[in-house]
């Protein structure tokens, strides 16, 4: 519809914010300071600030009604809007679009549709020095430019190789670079280190090209001695929080290194070991997820935690069960994908690998429980829009709203594709090949 509104805690109503000059909202007549109380004939659900409850609402209305009037022999939408102090109807008319169908994931033909766009915008929108753009200066590129670069191996599009080539020498000059193996308090911050472990070995499982392996493993090897004795991980070197540290590097740190296992990179099983103590002491036992921490084992932002750590261990073939019960709390409380440690890209990103991975039957309930999200996300002329969580979505304005949102949605997306390993690939040698 190219518009965007507000919602409130307990109110049904959607207050336009913005309308796009030229879109179908603009053109249906939607204006600013419209509030749409009916959609489609119906009546929404209150929409709750609470981050269990999802996309419940409006919010999940509207999406679920342009999926299937899209679709339609007649795709218009109708809206009935607070105007002041009357009230209107709007026909909206839509362009024409398939419905997603995710009893079958894999088969989706929006699905597939929906990440070659995305993937063919991010080529489009890659600068010359092979990064993606990010909100602010500083080492924010080189994480964007991680997942961007992965959803563009996902995509499988042979003529996208060089971009993704272009991804990897840029994330090698900005931090790879500047590792020193005898000293691991200078280099880069853990969490490029571990993206780009992740970006590296799936490119190698992909392609089987080795040209990037000694990168990998140094950015492993970096990664395992920055584990200290208590299997606390910081930002960098040092451990914050009072020594309590934070697991969010720990769990992303275990996808890099049981990725890059798979190229031949053995893991470093004392920094496993006791990274793993860690991890496991930072369980919730109320929620089954993952907390901030061992000393605060309750923290409610679960999704980035617990699915990347999940998906650490079913690529590792390490504590399966394990694996199992993280991805069964994230189906439970799947409605707090979008909240991760002051973001939501890395919790939907790592939210729905972990459950596709961890959980692979309910992995299609939940993909079509967030229908909504990925057609509110959905841009008429190709690509997604940032669509972000109730919570603080600092994390993803310094990674840049833009960038970040197409990778998520374009991670969401691919992780039907059984190709990265993240998402339960097994064959290397897979891109430029046919499933």
């Amino acid at each position: 519809m190219e518009a965007t509104g507000r919602l409130k805690d307990g109110e049904k109503e959607i207050l336009i914010m913005d309308v796009g000059k030229g879109g179908a909202a603009q053109r249906a007549g939607l204006m600013v300071g419209d509030r749409v109380m009916m959609i489609d004939g119906k009546t929404p659900d209150a929409f709750s600030k609470k981050t269990d409850s999802g996309l419940e609402g409006p919010q999940a209305l509207l999406g679920n009604s342009l999926d299937r009037k899209s679709s339609s022999s007649n795709p218009v939408l109708s809206l009935r809007v607070r105007r002041e102090s009357g009230q209107l109807n709007l026909s909206v008319d839509l362009p024409k679009s398939a419905s997603f169908s995710f009893s079958r994931p894999l088969a989706c033909p929006k699905r597939k549709n929906y990440l070659a766009e995305i993937a063919r915008h991010l080529v489009e929108v890659q600068e010359k020095n092979g990064r993606w753009k990010p909100g602010v200066g500083g080492d924010a590129d080189v994480y964007t430019t991680a997942f961007c670069g992965l959803v563009l191996l996902a995509n499988n599009d042979p003529a996208h190789l060089p971009s993704i080539k272009r991804g990897i020498e840029f994330v090698k000059r900005a931090s790879i670079d500047s590792i020193n193996p005898d000293d691991p308090k200078v280099g880069p911050k853990n969490w490029q280190t571990a993206a780009n472990g992740i970006f590296l070995a799936e490119y190698q499982l992909a392609t089987e090209d080795k040209t990037y392996f000694e990168d990998l493993k140094t950015c492993c090897d970096l990664l395992a001695e920055r584990v200290t004795e208590k299997g606390t991980m910081g930002h960098h070197y040092s451990i914050p929080y009072g020594g309590g540290g934070l697991i969010v590097i720990n769990v992303q740190a275990h996808l890099a290194w049981a990725l890059a296992e798979k190229c031949g990179h053995p893991i470093d099983e004392k920094a496993w070991e006791n990274s793993f103590s860690e991890v496991s002491k930072s369980l919730d036992r109320k929620t089954g997820a993952l907390g901030y921490s061992s000393r605060a084992p309750g923290s409610p932002d679960i999704s980035a935690r617990t699915g990347a750590m999940a998906t650490a261990l079913m690529v590792a073939g390490r504590d399966t069960k394990f694996a199992n019960s993280l991805a069964e709390s994230l189906v439970r409380f799947n409605g707090r994908m979008r909240h991760a440690h002051a973001m939501s890209s890395i919790g939907l990103i790592f939210g729905f690998s972990g459950i596709k991975q961890g959980s692979p039957r309910k992995y299609s309930e939940v993909m079509e429980t967030w229908v909504p999200y990925l057609e509110l996300s959905r841009l008429p002329s190709g690509g997604a829009a940032f669509f972000g969580g109730k919570r603080n979505i600092g994390g993803d304005q310094y990674l840049g709203l833009p960038s970040i949102g197409n990778a998520s949605v374009g991670m969401i997306l691919a992780s039907a594709e059984n190709r990265l390993f993240m998402h339960g690939g097994t064959r290397k040698g897979w891109f430029g090949k046919a499933n």
